[in-house]
């Protein structure tokens, strides 16, 4: 989802700097999988994609617009069975409760499996001008109208320091599941205050795995399967 700056590196390293800044260390293997896919991703082929992950994330609106391929992505995972999750990429600058009724349109039918997501990210001029305390505001309102429409509390998808500059920490949030974007080189990614864990971690935006053309976002799941399948679409 983020477009973070990457490390440069000297041409004669390229490739084994590219491998480290994209690649988690050994010891992370046997963590469960996942990618998300939006319609950057145009080609899936989810029955070659099964067998190499755990758990999907699916783009299904923007501020007020729907992924082009949304309900094809989100069809696809469906038939072959990878459990699913749909996220909303949240604009401040846009009507909140016009954003909750355009997500839940297209999820009350269809919730899927994982709980639903919020993408708090800065982007171009979105998040400036407003203080903590209005974002906050914003955030909390856009979280309880899901969670009022389709029972469950969104995850939050976000970063340490977008966290930390536009949210200063706030503690509101620390009982919504986490999903930290962190991409350097590491063994866990860095908490932001108040939170006990995280549950998802994306750790590259240039993976690769069979059944996506290309570059994709992975992530982990922190726990085993069991402990994912224990979200499944149950209420909060």
């Amino acid at each position: 989802m983020m477009n973070l700056a990457r490390w440069s590196c000297a041409l004669a390293v390229l490739v084994a700097c590219a491998s480290e800044a994209s690649s988690p260390l050994p010891a992370e293997t046997s963590r469960l999988r996942g990618v998300d896919v939006s319609h950057y991703q145009p080609q899936v082929d989810w029955a070659r994609l099964k067998p190499n992950v755990s758990f999907v994330f699916i783009k299904a609106t923007d501020s007020r617009g729907v992924d082009p391929l949304f309900a094809s992505h989100w069809s696809g995972a469906r038939k072959v069975g990878i459990p699913r999750s749909a996220y909303h990429f949240f604009h401040p600058k846009q009507d909140v409760d016009q954003q909750v009724d355009t997500f839940v349109k297209h999820m009350k039918a269809d919730p899927g499996e994982l709980p639903p997501v919020v993408d708090v990210e800065e982007y171009k001029a979105e998040y400036q001008g407003f203080t903590c305390e209005q974002l906050k505001d914003m955030l909390q309102r856009f979280s309880e109208g899901v969670h009022k429409q389709l029972g469950r509390k969104p995850i939050i998808y976000t970063n340490h320091q977008t966290w930390r500059a536009s949210f200063c920490d706030h503690a509101y949030f620390t009982d919504h599941l986490l999903w930290l974007a962190a991409y350097t080189r590491q063994t866990e990614p860095r908490l932001p205050e108040g939170w006990e864990r995280w549950h998802f971690w994306q750790y590259t935006e240039t993976g690769s795995v069979e059944g996506i053309p290309g570059a994709v976002d992975q992530s982990y799941f922190h726990g085993a399967e069991s402990e994912l399948k224990a979200l499944f679409a149950t209420a909060d």
